[in-house]
């Protein structure tokens, strides 16, 4: 997707640079907020004849209609972290799944505090 940002808090995805007729697309974002940007990547993939599309972002802020947005998207799924709270609402969201990384982050943590490396961890 060829993403553009004209201002901030406002991006367009408009069109899809390779093939994707007949796969399954994956968007990867650092956080998805209100949900327009990706809900409409995910439309114009769907358009271009993806199969089936699916989001991942770290950071789930899911503010406004986002939760709405991702329910009436072509998502199949959409995957976010919960490096901070999820909404109570996103639990109406079937295509929402949210994946604890508590544990990675702990022991990321304990790894720095002890001095140990954090490369065997990923």
């Amino acid at each position: 997707i060829d993403k553009r940002r004209d201002c901030p808090n406002q991006a367009s995805a408009t069109h899809v640079i390779g093939d994707v007729k007949g796969k399954i697309a994956v968007l990867v974002d650092d956080m998805i907020d209100t949900a327009g940007t990706i809900t409409a990547a995910a439309k114009v993939l769907q358009d271009a004849g993806a199969s089936e599309v699916y989001a991942c972002a770290s950071h789930g802020v899911l503010s406004g209609p986002a939760i709405e947005r991702i329910n009436n998207s072509v998502f199949k799924k959409v995957i976010v972290t919960d490096t901070i709270s999820v909404p109570e609402k996103a639990a109406s969201c079937p295509k929402l799944q949210v994946v604890s990384i508590a544990s990675l982050l702990a022991k990321t943590i304990h790894n720095i505090h002890i001095g140990s490396s954090v490369s065997v961890l990923f």
